[in-house]
């Protein structure tokens, strides 16, 4: 067992709202916000939700900016939550919002998806619920989740649930997506035959 705050190399709070203005005109030199409806129910960063921000004069946010393999700890709320950083994601310049702890696993301990996925777990998720605070909206602080232990596979079982995390997650995309052209296909076949019909 041991515990978040040895297994990485870096963990802090998101970026307050004093650092960042929302940008709709999409300025040049915008980045990218993340958001609690950004991160979805199997750890997955929604690019589509991301907002746009521009960060306010002679601030410093490169200790915000999320990198690949990060996680992000979605820690007020009524659903909490934990996302993984992918390549993509971290190209689009994103930082996270206050409401996110952020955890930069030590790769050579910790695997981001791994903990992403036993924090998004029924085990995760009721260690979670045990360190929050506040009824109505759940609330965890820095310092319980540098504390919170944690049993580790070797990294070899960690690269066979990273992989696991990651296509099971491509094939939940890929059946919405199917789902929802199936969707479109019959609401198109209704409105051809209500056509025919008059």
């Amino acid at each position: 067992m041991k515990t978040i705050e040895v297994l990485c190399n870096e963990l802090t709070t998101g970026a307050t709202n004093a650092l960042f203005e929302k940008n709709e005109n999409n300025v040049e030199g915008a980045l990218h916000l993340l958001t609690g409806s950004s991160v979805n129910l199997n750890g997955e960063i929604i690019e589509q939700h991301l907002s746009r921000v521009t960060i306010k004069g002679g601030k410093d946010i490169q200790r915000f900016l999320l990198q690949e393999g990060d996680v992000v700890l979605l820690a007020k709320g009524n659903s909490i939550r934990a996302g993984y950083i992918t390549t993509n994601i971290a190209k689009l310049n994103v930082i996270a919002s206050a409401n996110f702890i952020l955890l930069r696993p030590n790769n050579n301990q910790l695997l981001g998806e791994v903990l992403v996925a036993y924090f998004n777990s029924p085990a995760g998720q009721s260690m979670l619920d045990a360190i929050s605070t506040g009824a109505a909206i759940k609330n965890i602080n820095l310092s319980n989740i540098k504390k919170v232990e944690i049993e580790l596979p070797e990294l070899s079982k960690q690269h066979e649930i990273a992989k696991l995390f990651n296509a099971s997650n491509h094939a939940y995309q890929a059946t919405i997506k199917l789902a929802e052209q199936q969707k479109k296909l019959a609401t198109a076949c209704i409105s051809q035959l209500m056509k025919g019909a008059a």
